[in-house]
This record gives C-alpha cells, sequence and structure tokens, in this order.
C-alpha cells in the first residue's frame, strides 16, 4: 500500500475568499446533468487561496522531499482544514481515497455534501519523472468542479491540479526531486504551475453498460461476480471487459449506477471497488470500503496489480473473478 502522511493543522486562519457553495442536487442515484458550473468565483478563487496559505502550503511542500503529491484542503469558510502526502512507490503508481468517512485517506469532514467516498485520486511516474494526476467522481452527489469551472466526473492532469469538492477546494501538489522548487513569494509560485496540461475525460463505465465498446477498442478480460442474498438470491453475471471501460475505470459497488448496482448487500460499501488501467496494467483499487477487498483465501488490500486470472472477495459478500482474454480481439 502507498505511504500516505496526514496531517491536521492546528492553527486555523479564516481568508476573505468566497466559494460558491456546489447545488446540492442531484441526489446519489440521479446522473450528473452535463451544464457547466457557474463560474462566478472570486477572480481566480484558487489562485486567492494558493495565496492566503502560501506559508503553510510552502512548509508542507518543502517537508516532503519524496516523489508524490500533496493533498492540501481549505473548506467553505476558508480554513486551511488539512493536508496529506501520497508518496510513489518503485512502481510508480499510487491511489487515494478523499471523502467524508473516517476511513478515507483524506477526510473532508466539514461538508455534508461531501459523498462519504467522494473522489479517487491517482498518481503516476510520467515522461521526465513529471507527475501525472487523475481525479475520478465516486459517483458523488454533486460531482468535481474544475479549476475552469466546469463540472466533471474525471479530469487529468500533467502537473498540479486544483478542484473544487462541495464547498471545499483541493490543492494538488507535485513533490520530489524533479519539482521545480518554490520561490518564497507566492504570485510567482503560482506562475510557475502554468501551463498545466488538463483534460476532461469521459465518466467511469459500469460493466452493465448498454454502450458499444469505442471503435478499436480491445476485449482483454471476462469478469464473473457472484453473490448470495436473501432478497436476490445467489446471482452469478459474467460480463467482458473492453479497453475503453478500463481507461475511464469500472465502478464495483451497491449503488444502482455500478457494475453490481441494486442489490441489497448489507456489507457492500455503495462504490466498493474501482478497476483502472495504467498503461498496459490494471489495477483493483478499494474506496477506503467498510469491510474491505481481499484476495481470496489471501490478505487484504488496498490497491492490487492484477496479474493473470484472479479472484477477489469484497466485503465477504461477493466474489468477483478476472480472467484475461487468451487474445485479444478489437470491437
Amino acid at each position: 500500500m502507498p505511504e500516505v502522511v496526514k496531517t491536521l493543522t492546528s492553527r486555523r486562519v479564516p481568508t476573505s475568499v468566497t466559494l460558491v457553495p456546489m447545488p446540492r442536487d442531484p441526489t446519489d442515484d440521479a446522473p450528473l446533468s452535463r451544464q457547466l458550473w457557474p463560474a462566478d468565483l472570486a477572480a481566480e478563487p484558487f489562485a486567492a487561496v494558493f495565496r492566503k496559505h502560501f506559508a503553510a502550503l510552502k512548509a508542507a511542500h518543502q517537508a516532503q522531499p519524496h516523489e508524490g503529491v500533496l493533498i492540501a484542503a481549505v473548506d467553505g469558510n476558508g480554513f486551511f482544514d488539512g493536508h496529506a502526502h501520497l508518496r510513489l512507490p518503485t512502481s510508480g503508481i499510487a491511489h487515494l481515497i478523499i471523502g467524508r468517512h473516517e476511513r478515507c485517506d483524506v477526510v473532508l469532514s466539514r461538508d455534508s455534501d461531501v459523498s462519504l467516498r467522494h473522489l479517487l485520486v491517482r498518481a503516476t511516474r510520467g515522461h521526465h519523472a513529471q507527475i501525472y494526476l487523475r481525479a475520478i467522481d465516486l459517483r458523488s452527489r454533486c460531482g468535481l468542479l474544475s479549476e475552469d469551472g466546469k463540472r466533471c466526473e474525471a479530469i487529468a492532469s500533467k502537473g498540479p491540479l486544483f478542484l473544487q469538492v462541495a464547498s471545499y477546494v483541493l490543492l494538488l501538489l507535485p513533490t520530489g526531486p524533479a519539482v521545480k522548487p518554490w520561490t518564497n513569494d507566492a504570485d510567482e509560485t503560482w506562475r510557475g504551475f502554468a501551463p498545466r496540461d488538463q483534460e476532461i475525460l469521459p465518466p467511469p463505465q459500469p460493466l452493465k453498460s448498454r454502450s458499444a465498446p469505442a471503435p478499436n477498442a480491445v476485449r482483454l478480460a471476462t469478469i464473473t461476480i457472484q453473490s448470495s442474498s436473501p432478497q436476490a438470491g445467489d446471482l452469478t453475471s459474467t460480463h467482458a471487459v473492453w479497453s475503453d471501460q478500463l481507461e475511464r475505470g469500472i465502478l464495483v459497488g451497491r449503488d444502482d449506477r455500478c457494475s453490481h448496482g441494486g442489490l441489497e448487500e448489507g456489507n457492500l460499501s455503495r462504490v466498493h471497488l474501482v478497476l483502472l488501467s495504467v498503461d498496459d496494467e490494471v489495477w483493483a483499487i478499494d474506496t477506503a470500503s467498510t469491510n474491505g477487498s481481499r484476495i481470496y483465501n489471501g490478505p487484504p488490500f488496498r490497491q492490487l496489480l492484477m496479474t493473470g486470472e484472479s479472484q477477489l472477495v469484497l466485503a465477504d459478500a461477493l466474489a468477483l473473478r478476472w480472467q484475461p482474454v487468451m487474445h485479444a480481439a478489437r470491437a
């Protein structure tokens, strides 16, 4: 499991920046609308937050010489709520979960509009040791708000990434030897983050999606899911897994829109597991679920590289068998 170092600030300094609360709808089970969020925040709100808390951010950034990403959270009242550092392991790939639940790696507890498990953050080592970041919404109530005021369910960045999550501002700042040192001036340091190569991505997709595979998508595996409950009885379902699904992320959980949604699996979290590809690798990521994920007859895990045929057990309620295809076929 990647190393996550959490620090809560004891001194909270208010800021004059006003953040617009994100709307409360839709509900957890409703699809996200495609409208843009109103961009009437204060001029350059992320820059203003960075400037206001520059001293604390610089100290936290300098304290982390290792390759990774610093995650800093400022709540809707302008308080620097805390920060955490995700250190990249030798593999160069690490994930963490942000949300309101106490089991999350970064806990945003001061706004009830933050979902229990709101988003997954992935950090990878890119070209010339640059840190690539990706944020994926976990079927939250209000999604993510990008730096330019667009509502989204997934976004990628080569370098720093700044998001609004409900009333929180999140600053995701790469650390390590390859990162340009910060100066003593907040504005100069902020300008040094530009240009930021960012892209809003398609949202994660459930296995049961009826959408056709993308052109030139490759069938990579078959997933068989088995569960048993008094409400639904014994259920076995088999799904083809395509490369475009894994690039976007496949959600497994109790939520109606997940791959196994709609069943009253009480021990299964609403979004319990994410299957996500990184280059030619496929990772299974537990979303800080209440009852955990483990390898069948093996240990629990938070992130697992899927190599060959694998069987996972989610919350002792659902079995997931991963079977790579012998010969990949294109759509």
